[in-house]
């Protein structure tokens, strides 16, 4: 499990430490832009050594990031400095440590798998030369779907490499052999659907003319069996990462029974929104579904599942209520300051009860769950409620403003008639 995640000179702050990190589920909040994906993607490296794309680049010079994480043997301490010269993180060489599974899924619909059986390794091919696993799997959101590849040179040739089928491809195979993989991929999609209305695999069909590829479809509420590539975005996102997590799950356990090596005690999935594209019904489950279905990994012994999930959405704190233990999870704010500009701490987790009082705490820090026309009415509205002897045109002018935007029999809208009802009156 990762334990500490510590970066100086790189990311939104000169200084951010999350530390210690839960073991179970973190819940990291804040405004847009403050760095919730980048803590993310800085994690994603500390674990793995590999990045998404390109490399984080430092903001000032004699940049850092220090981590710590469980690895297969005791936990594992390093600290990176960035290397002008070569433009990358200095790691040590040879094979990481290992820190289990990982999977992360990002909010522009890429995703990233590092199996400790299958990345960083280095292995003899048949016609005697050495070759090296991909580093980690890297998917955009379309190779998701029709697979990926990678270009090798093989005796002296090139040659094409399928690393993942994807999931228009597996998913049909699969269903068409009643793969036992199948059977996986139906549990988790069950799982993750919104309450009572689990994803439902109907048949592969052709929905067009011109392609004779069979599309997987899914049962939409209505009835219809919808292909995939034609199924709302929120439905999309959700098969996409349960075949994921299906795909790696039993390709580890594969690769392990194949190399003769003992599966893998720890998962960690890093989550950007969870909440992207899908319903407040839908939303008010995902996390706690993700969890379970992740925690629900076929084996004799269940791994160790910890989740870093990103988030905008009180819908998603309040549906982890139920679920939040103080000593297994950790609810981190990012925050920007006048004086010590980006920062992060781990919040005193306590229910507030319903989305709401989410929406008007300290993690999200509206005035009011209202619109923003609503809030200053009724911020000017109190402020002539403290003032002795306030003017009438003015609180008949807020009262006029209070009529407009707020619903007749709304609980503030009756105290204010009742502590200005003599102001608001007109003459006769």
């Amino acid at each position: 499990m990762l334990r500490k995640l510590q970066l100086h000179g790189v990311g939104p702050a000169s200084d951010l430490e999350m530390s210690p990190i839960a073991g179970r589920v973190n819940l990291i909040t804040g405004d847009n832009g403050l760095g919730k994906s980048f803590l993310l993607e800085a994690a994603w490296w500390a674990l793995t050594r590999t990045w998404h794309e390109v490399p984080a680049v430092p903001s000032v010079p004699g940049a850092w990031i220090s981590f710590e994480f469980d690895s297969l043997t005791k936990i594992h301490k390093s600290k990176s400095k960035w290397q002008p010269a070569a433009q990358t993180w200095n790691r040590r060489a040879g094979r990481p440590p290992n820190p289990g599974l990982v999977l992360y899924a990002r909010v522009d619909g890429s995703y990233s798998v590092w199996d400790p059986a299958r990345n960083y390794r280095l292995y003899s091919r048949a016609d005697g030369g050495k070759a090296t696993s991909p580093a980690a799997y890297q998917f955009d959101s379309q190779e998701v779907l029709w697979g990926l590849r990678r270009e090798i040179e093989e005796g002296g040739r090139p040659r094409e490499q399928v690393l993942c089928q994807g999931m228009i491809d597996d998913w049909t195979r699969w269903q068409a052999s009643d793969d036992p993989r199948f059977v996986a991929l139906k549990q988790i999609l069950s799982r993750l659907g919104p309450d009572e209305q689990p994803l439902v695999p109907g048949e592969p069909w052709r929905p067009t003319l011109d392609d004779e590829r069979l599309i997987p479809t899914i049962r939409m509420p209505y009835g219809h069996d919808v292909p995939l590539t034609y199924a709302p975005a929120g439905v999309r996102r959700m098969c996409k990462l349960a075949y994921l997590l299906t795909w790696a799950f039993s390709a580890h356990k594969a690769e392990t029974q194949r190399l003769e090596l003992p599966s893998t005690t720890q998962i960690i999935l890093l989550v950007d929104e969870p909440e992207t594209h899908l319903h407040p019904r839908w939303q008010r489950t995902i996390l706690p579904s993700l969890l379970d279905a992740v925690s629900s990994w076929e084996g004799e012994e269940r791994p160790q599942v910890q989740m870093l999930v990103a988030t905008h959405s009180p819908v998603v704190l309040t549906s982890m209520e139920p679920h939040f233990n103080n000593e297994q999870d950790a609810l981190w704010k990012l925050d920007l300051e006048a004086t010590r500009g980006v920062r992060i701490e781990r919040d005193q987790w306590h229910k507030r009860g319903d989305v709401n009082r989410w929406l008007t705490s300290d993690v999200f820090d509206l005035g009011t769950a209202t619109s923003s026309p609503a809030e200053a009415a009724l911020r000017r509205a109190n402020e002539l409620i403290d003032t002795p002897d306030p003017a009438l045109d003015d609180v008949r002018a807020v009262d006029r403003e209070l009529g407009r935007l707020l619903p007749e029999m709304d609980p503030y809208f009756v105290r204010w008639r009742y502590y200005m009802g003599q102001h608001v009156e007109e003459p006769s």
